[in-house]
């Protein structure tokens, strides 16, 4: 599955980036649907109004840098 999809909140996560920071797992159950289908999102999108979660669009961009001593 590529997509989670958060249908109490109405919004998209990556199924890569979703954490903690999502409020996903607070969701209950009978409200996740997870796709593969990249269509069903663009549906959800335009037609229905669903957003995609502001962390997991930001997280490709959010690099982690470790210092060796």
């Amino acid at each position: 599955m590529k997509y989670f999809i958060d249908h109490l909140r109405k919004s998209i996560h990556s199924q890569k980036f979703a954490g903690d920071s999502c409020g996903f797992i607070s969701t209950p159950v009978n409200y996740r649907e997870f796709t593969n289908s990249p269509a069903y999102v663009k549906r959800l999108i335009e037609d229905e109004n669903y957003t995609r979660c502001p962390h997991c669009v930001s997280a490709p961009t959010k690099l982690v840098r470790k210092t060796i001593s």
